[in-house]
């Protein structure tokens, strides 16, 4: 993680989330969620239209950049395509 300078000494060191999610994100996140989502067991796969519902509603969220979302940490495309999961911030 990268440290950020506090904004007093009594403060201590604080971490940018979203840099230490940047540096630790693979080259191609699309291959990377495809072949996790390969690897789930077809009745834990999120449906075609579900996946492409909760993608459009993490596209207009205001936390979710680059394909990250911030209130989490996750990928949103991996999130989205499995069945079970659940937007950190109850949209869907």
């Amino acid at each position: 993680m990268r440290e950020i300078p506090a904004a007093s000494a009594s403060e201590g060191a604080r971490f940018c989330r979203l840099c230490d999610i940047m540096a630790e994100m693979p080259e191609d996140v699309t291959e990377y969620a495809d072949r996790l989502y390969r690897l789930l067991d077809e009745k834990d796969r999120a449906d075609e239209e579900t996946i492409r519902r909760r993608l459009s509603v993490c596209g207009s969220c205001p936390k979710q950049v680059g394909g990250t979302c911030l209130a989490c940490g996750c990928y949103v495309l991996i999130r989205a395509s499995a069945e079970r999961s659940r937007c950190p911030k109850k949209k869907w």
